[in-house]
């Protein structure tokens, strides 16, 4: 938002204090020459002045740093000494272009309305480009260039163009055609209505765009290809506008009249668009249509636009028609156009500038997405309507409209419920939501699952914390750091979520400091309602958190960290959050690690291949010494998790020092042990490689940087292979890789004679668990992929996260089958898994509903009877076990489960609605 209205503000300098040269340069051809090559200059100038402008910054952030609002002015006055010169030269070359187009006053609304929306098809083909081909491809400098190389070019053309003896004009000789007649006169206080009525306008679209655009991500997603095609969905609706409006500003008598009325119908659209398009198609459905084309890359970009256009169009349009029509009024004598045309141009950028950033600092957290497209619609028929008011004799007649609108607007506002909420990733109607809210950067909502009391958190609809699945991979970055090293005293915690990484971080008497970077803060809002699953570690004093981008606290801390614990956030379906996967992101952290200090990071395995081995790379490249594990899914829903460690100097895992820990505070630890990692030995088996060897397995592959950001500038055809076909491919590098015999493993761990035997058999366990569990992933028959998960059990038997991982494979080999309705295979499947591992109250109540579906109550009762022992307080379980015994005709046991649920979660639906029938 700052250097989007430091951009802006350039536009309307230049537009406002150079437009008026147009009227007074007798060659303005030649001088709009000037401007182009004088844009390629000041553009590559700038482009090259980024790179060092860390310093200036820093300065800044030390002299203003604690204050928020001094900070952000001087971030703004940065950014536009940055960018002043090329926006101030492109702002003044519309009015000059308009000044040389337009030849005589009747025809100024067609070739005005022509020049604007021929300028911004331009910024829809550049947008496309750039956003679709040109970064992705070429990176950010190569693009720069290119773009001065077109500069320059447009520059020399018009400079050959401008001089004598060429067949285009070089100067505009003023003509006495005059206004048609038909037009009215329009009187000065209405003329700066309008003015100000366009600046307001240029508020409301720009303001506009961000909410459409974090509306639509929850449907098209957050990455950047969405969001470039929401920003050319929205251009090609304002191109639209500024040429159909050609037809009609020259012909209707009162222009005013018609401004009037464009923006009342601005407002109406734009208010109404959402709730028309949802009152027609659930956004569900659209999300799932649109996850369904990502299997078929060819269909998945005009399925996005589609998506785009219902929301944004007609606004849109109406908005592009805005300028040109007011051009039309400005304007009253020819010599003057190049004045009048800056002016409003000015005027209307200026409300550009107010649109870019009131939504981020203000308006987003005080009145969320729905209100404040209400506010902006406010905004627009309030004008419309003063102008009407002015202009048209039976709206002036109606004194009480204005007032009128406002008490409606205020109302809608204030009182009425616009509590619509956008779906999650995920969310199923059974889902109860206890917190949404939009944030500045985000929207944040936190979602319960009523039988299984699992929280998860989710932003912008993907889900990235929570007690449910994501828990396994916070309990990894939490505890693996205290296991490798004996100082942990400072920890720094990137992304808060839940609290449940921090939380469990802090259970460790051994950390004295944890710092905790979170940019949105409705994330830190909604993190309360895990205080239970997080043990309150926001009122923990050794606790503080930061609200503000991690890569501007990794540059202004002076704090140095014996941990830093990274849970990047990203999704499934694209690829998001590039920075956090970059090289510089990297570097940042090396720099800030204290002597002996290590990073750990998540990588999700459903990477496709390239992204996957690029990440590696820049990982492995940017730190002397890696570390690389690997976890498989030890959940029915939790995820496979890569692990990097990195480090300054040579960390190796001491098989006495985890043992040592494990035992001193196995409390500490019991996250860990949910998940069967009772031993030092079930740990270290997850250890897969060092730098040494795998180093030379990427060598072609390519880094991700800030300047060619090939993370997030993916090909949408590696995210349509199925999520499986991916973890295969992974987990074929991961075993390629994996250093499993004595010697290669030794040199990375260190153990004494006597712990080998236990400690590689351990080793030699997990390596024949990942061969099943590819075995898994490619579909082999199932008694083949018995054998080899029987034969790492064997290898160690006492190995308790292998029991768990074994469980978790047959569980989900056993849905497969139960979805597809053979119900005796996923009992035989069951039935293997539970004697493997039968801990978990939630295995059996979920076969005894396949039992049940297979005809055999008394079996079902006895297994849901066991879930209820394991845990009373799971909610399944006891529905499980009361529906069971309701259809076996045991009414009082059953009600005494039901009232039993009621006392766990009184506002549970299914049991009042049972209990209802006695």
């Amino acid at each position: 938002g700052t250097v989007l209205a430091a951009f802006m503000s350039g536009l309307a300098l230049g537009s406002w204090l150079l437009g008026r040269i147009a009227d007074k340069y007798d060659n303005r051809l030649r001088l709009y020459a000037y401007l182009e090559l004088g844009v390629a200059i000041a553009a590559l100038g700038a482009h090259l002045l980024l790179g060092r402008i860390t310093p200036a910054y820093l300065a800044l952030y030390e002299a203003f740093g604690r204050s928020a609002a001094v900070l952000g002015i001087a971030r703004f006055v940065l950014a536009f000494v940055l960018v002043m010169a090329p926006t101030v030269l492109m702002g003044a070359t519309m009015p000059v272009l308009a000044r040389f187009v337009v030849k005589r006053l009747s025809g100024l609304g067609s070739g005005l309305s022509t020049l604007y929306a021929v300028n911004t098809a331009g910024a829809v083909v550049g947008a496309f480009a750039a956003g679709f081909y040109l970064i992705g491809k070429l990176g950010i400098h190569a693009t720069v260039f290119i773009a001065v190389l077109g500069n320059a070019a447009i520059g020399a053309l018009a400079w050959i163009a401008s001089m004598p003896g060429t067949t285009l004009p070089v100067e505009s000789t003023p003509s006495a055609d005059a206004r048609p007649s038909k037009r009215q006169k329009v009187d000065r206080r209405t003329y700066r209505i309008i003015l100000i009525g366009l600046g307001i306008s240029g508020l409301a679209s720009f303001a506009y765009e961000v909410y459409w655009t974090r509306s639509l991500v929850f449907l098209l997603g957050n990455s950047t290809y969405a969001v470039t095609t929401m920003l050319v969905a929205f251009l090609i609706g304002i191109a639209l506008g500024g040429y159909l409006i050609r037809f009609l500003m020259d012909r209707v008598a009162d222009p005013p009249t018609l401004f009037g009325w464009l923006q009342v119908l601005t407002g109406v659209t734009a208010a109404a668009a959402l709730p028309v398009l949802f009152a027609f198609v659930e956004p569900q459905a659209i999300r799932e249509n649109l996850w369904e084309a990502t299997l078929q890359a060819r269909r998945l970009l005009p399925l996005r636009f589609a998506a785009a256009f219902p929301v944004m169009l007609v606004p849109a349009v109406l908005i592009g028609a805005s300028f040109p029509l007011a051009v039309r009024i400005g304007v009253s004598q020819l010599g003057r156009t190049g004045t009048d045309v800056g002016r409003i141009y000015a005027v209307n950028t200026i409300g550009n500038v107010a649109g870019a950033l009131l939504p981020g600092l203000v308006l987003l957290y005080w009145l969320g997405i729905q209100r404040g497209i209400v506010a902006m619609a406010a905004l627009n028929v309030l004008v419309g309507l003063v102008v009407l008011f002015l202009r048209v004799p039976y709206v002036r007649s109606l004194r009480w409209a204005m007032p009128a609108s406002l008490i409606i607007a205020a109302l809608v506002l204030v009182r009425v419920p616009l509590d619509f909420q956008f779906p999650t990733e995920g969310q199923g109607y059974w889902h109860r939501v206890l917190y949404y809210r939009d944030g500045p950067s985000a929207t944040t909502a936190v979602l319960l699952e009523p039988d299984t009391r699992e929280k998860m958190m989710s932003i912008d609809g993907v889900d990235i914390g929570g007690s449910g699945a994501t828990d396994y991979k916070q309990q990894i970055l939490a505890h693996l750091p205290k296991l490798l090293l004996d100082d942990v005293s400072n920890e720094l915690s990137v992304g808060f979520g839940s609290g449940i990484l921090a939380g469990e971080s802090a259970r460790h008497g051994r950390v004295q400091n944890i710092t905790c970077a979170e940019i949105e803060p409705t994330v830190v809002e909604g993190a309360r309602h895990f205080t239970a699953d997080n043990y309150g570690v926001m009122d923990d004093p050794r606790f503080r958190i930061v609200v503000d981008d991690v890569g501007n606290h990794l540059r202004t801390t002076q704090e140095r960290y014996a941990v830093v614990s990274a849970d990047e956030k990203t999704a499934q379906g694209y690829a998001s959050n590039g920075f956090s996967y970059s090289r510089e992101y990297y570097e940042l952290i090396r720099d800030r690690l204290a002597p002996g200090g290590l990073v750990v990071q998540w990588v999700p395995t459903s990477l496709p291949p390239r992204q996957y081995r690029m990440v590696l790379k820049t990982f492995s490249d940017a730190f002397p010494y890696v570390l690389l594990w690997y976890f498989a899914p030890a959940f029915q829903s939790a995820a496979d998790n890569t692990i990097m460690v990195g480090s300054i100097q040579r960390i190796e895992p001491d098989l006495a020092r985890m043992r040592r820990w494990l035992a001193a505070d196995s409390a500490a630890f019991e996250g860990l042990a949910h998940y069967g990692f009772t031993t030092a030995e079930a740990v270290l088996a997850q250890l897969v490689t060092n730098e040494q060897a795998l180093r030379p397995a990427l060598t072609n592959v390519p880094e991700n940087t800030l300047a060619h950001p090939r993370y997030e500038f993916y090909s949408p055809r590696d995210y349509v292979v199925p999520a499986k076909q991916r973890f295969a491919a992974n987990l074929e590098l991961l075993n390629s890789v994996r250093l499993a015999g004595t010697p290669a493993f030794a040199s990375l761990v260190v153990f004494g004679e006597e712990d080998a035997d236990n400690l590689l058999a351990s080793v030699s366990a997990v390596t024949k668990f990942l061969e099943g569990y590819g075995k898994v992933l490619s579909h082999a028959p199932l008694n083949e992929v018995a054998s080899v998960f029987d034969t790492a059990l064997a290898l160690a038997p006492e190995n308790e996260s292998l029991r768990v991982r074994v469980l978790t494979q047959y569980w989900h080999m056993s849905q497969r089958y139960s979805n597809a309705r053979n119900y005796q295979t996923a009992a035989a499947l069951m039935r293997r898994g539970l004697a493997v591992y039968g801990k978990r109250a939630l295995n059996w109540a979920e076969y005894a509903l396949v039992l049940r579906a297979l005809g055999n109550m008394d079996g079902a009762v006895d297994v849901a009877r066991r879930a209820v022992a394991l845990d009373p307080e799971l909610v399944a379980g006891r529905k499980v076990l009361a529906e069971t015994l309701l259809a076996t005709g045991h009414k009082k046991e059953a009600s005494d489960h039901l009232r039993a649920v009621l006392e766990i979660d009184p506002q549970d639906v299914d049991a009042k609605r049972m209990l209802s029938g006695f």
